[in-house]
């Protein structure tokens, strides 16, 4: 098997990935029911604070469900320890320079590239062809390939090619990535586009829309000859912990060794390995805001 790999992968930081479909959230609504254990109220301290940035007391202790007390005293002994700060507001407090420090630690320790590896290994091996790892700069709304493992019959050709910045609009990955980000900002991106969407064939936005939609209840997406003349694409959703889509998983192959049931077939495997990856990066498999049960 032939190995390839992009060494100036852009970084990846949970804090500036892009928003993933509805997901859950400490700061609205438990997923497990009030913390019993004082780890498990820490941990849920913890979580409020890293959707919200800035809370007070009671209205901490109503949205983790931790009585009133113990949040207090939660509370005063992040700050005690330098998690936490008082905020500008008497009462009220913030994420406080120690707990930045520390996330950005831990967010340098996990790179999607190195990650992801086995997934696109394993993946690879199954289906029998190559298996690229691509994430999505939410600034730029575009994505690039930075990983791919190639079987014995390699065509780099295709996966290197996407290692420069493309659009999303096109081809199975970026489509991969378009179809599973919130409503609002998949909106965002479709209404810049001219009608029809220019391409290699050019098509309706009113279509794309329909395939967007038909693959967001899938759970991954097909195409054919979208961006490459004879090449077919699988294409899967990565999440990271809080649900929000950082880029995709891709098979392709030329569409000489395709058909139906190896198209089906490497859906489910992609996905699969999407959301294994995904797991690994710490989401939770809920608030996919697609059919079935992850992904």
């Amino acid at each position: 098997m032939q190995n390839a790999a992009r060494s100036n992968a852009p970084a990846f930081s949970p804090s500036t990935g892009a928003d993933g479909a509805a997901q859950p959230s400490a700061a609205s609504a438990p997923t497990t029911g009030p913390p019993k254990s004082p780890m498990a109220r820490w941990v849920r301290v913890l979580e409020a604070f890293a959707e919200e940035g800035e809370w007070g007391v009671r209205e901490l202790a109503r949205s983790t469900a931790i009585p009133r007390s113990a949040a207090h005293r939660i509370l005063h002994d992040m700050v005690a320890l330098g998690l936490l700060a008082p905020a500008d507001d008497p009462g009220r407090f913030r994420v406080g320079a120690d707990l930045a420090r520390i996330g950005l630690l831990v967010a340098e320790h996990l790179d999607v590239r190195r990650v992801g590896r086995p997934f696109l290994e394993r993946a690879s091996a199954t289906i029998g062809e190559t298996v690229v790892l691509a994430l999505y700069d939410r600034g730029r709304r575009q994505f690039s390939a930075v990983d791919a493992v190639e079987t014995s019959h390699p065509i780099r050709y295709l996966w290197e090619s996407l290692r420069d910045w493309s659009d999303l609009h096109l081809g199975a990955s970026g489509k991969g990535i378009l179809a599973f980000l919130p409503p609002d900002e998949q909106a965002a991106i479709l209404d810049r586009l001219p009608d029809p969407i220019p391409g290699r064939t050019p098509r309706p936005k009113s279509r794309l829309r329909r395939e967007l939609e038909s693959a967001r209840r899938r759970g991954y997406v097909v195409s054919h000859g979208e961006r490459f003349e004879g090449a077919v694409g699988v294409a899967a959703p990565v999440r990271e912990a809080r649900g929000r889509v950082v880029g995709d998983l891709i098979a392709t192959w030329p569409d000489n060794r395709t058909s139906d049931d190896k198209e089906a077939a490497a859906g489910g495997v992609v996905r699969a390995a999407a959301d294994d990856l995904s797991r690994r990066l710490g989401w939770d498999g809920v608030g996919s805001g697609q059919g079935g049960s992850s992904g």
